[in-house]
C-alpha cells in the first residue's frame, strides 16, 4: 500500500501546515487588534479557510486511524460474523454519502462560480474555498470503502477496535517478555 503511505505523509503535511499557517494568522490578528489596535479585517476570512481546509483533510485522517467518536456497546455483543457484516455495512453507505457529497459539491462549485461569488474583505472567489469538498469528501469515499473491505476480509482492527488490537499485542508481548525471562532464569 505505498499509495496509502504517500497519500498518508501529504495528508500530513497539508493538514499541519494549513492548521499552523491558521494558528500564526489569528496570533497576528490577536497582536494587531489587542497590542497595534489596528485590527485588520482579512484576517477572519483567511483564518476560515486556513482552518476549514484543515478539517477537511483531517476528516479522512482521523477515519484511516479508527479517531472518529464510536459507540460499540452493543456491537461489541455481536458474533464476529455479525461485527464483519455490520462493519462492511455501515462503512458501505459512509462511503456512498460521501461520493454523494463529492458529486453534489462539485454542483456547489459550477454555481459559485457562475454567479461570481467572492469574499468580502480579501476577494477570493469562493469556489476557491470550496474546492476543498469534493478533495476531502472523495478520499473520505474512498477509505470507507477500504474500511469496508478490511472488514470484509475480517482485519481484526476494524472488528473489534484498534485499542483491543493493541491492548491483545501488549498482552502478548508481556507474556513473551514473562516466558523468556523465565527461560533463562532472571528475576527468580
Amino acid at each position: 500500500m505505498k499509495l496509502f503511505k504517500w497519500l498518508d505523509r501529504i495528508e500530513e503535511i497539508l493538514a499541519g501546515t494549513l492548521f499552523i499557517g491558521g494558528v500564526l494568522v489569528s496570533l497576528y490578528g490577536v497582536f494587531t487588534r489587542y497590542v497595534l489596535n489596528a485590527p485588520q479585517a482579512w484576517i477572519t476570512e483567511i483564518f476560515e479557510f486556513l482552518l476549514v481546509w484543515s478539517i477537511f483533510i483531517g476528516f479522512g485522517m482521523a477515519l484511516k486511524d479508527n479517531r472518529h467518536i464510536q459507540v460499540e456497546l452493543i456491537f461489541d455483543m455481536l458474533p464476529t460474523t455479525f461485527k464483519k457484516i455490520l462493519a462492511a455495512i455501515s462503512n458501505v453507505i459512509g462511503g456512498i454519502y460521501s461520493f454523494y457529497l463529492t458529486f453534489s459539491s462539485f454542483e456547489l462549485i459550477a454555481l459559485s462560480k457562475e454567479q461570481g461569488i467572492k469574499t468580502i474583505d480579501v476577494g477570493i472567489p469562493l469556489w476557491i474555498t470550496y474546492l476543498i469538498l469534493p478533495i476531502a469528501m472523495g478520499l473520505l469515499g474512498v477509505y470507507f470503502f477500504v474500511k469496508a473491505a478490511k472488514a470484509i476480509r475480517g482485519d481484526k482492527s476494524e472488528i473489534t477496535g484498534e485499542l483491543e488490537v493493541m491492548y491483545e499485542t501488549l498482552i502478548k508481548t508481556d507474556d513473551q517478555l514473562e516466558s523468556e525471562t523465565k527461560k533463562k532464569g532472571v528475576g527468580a
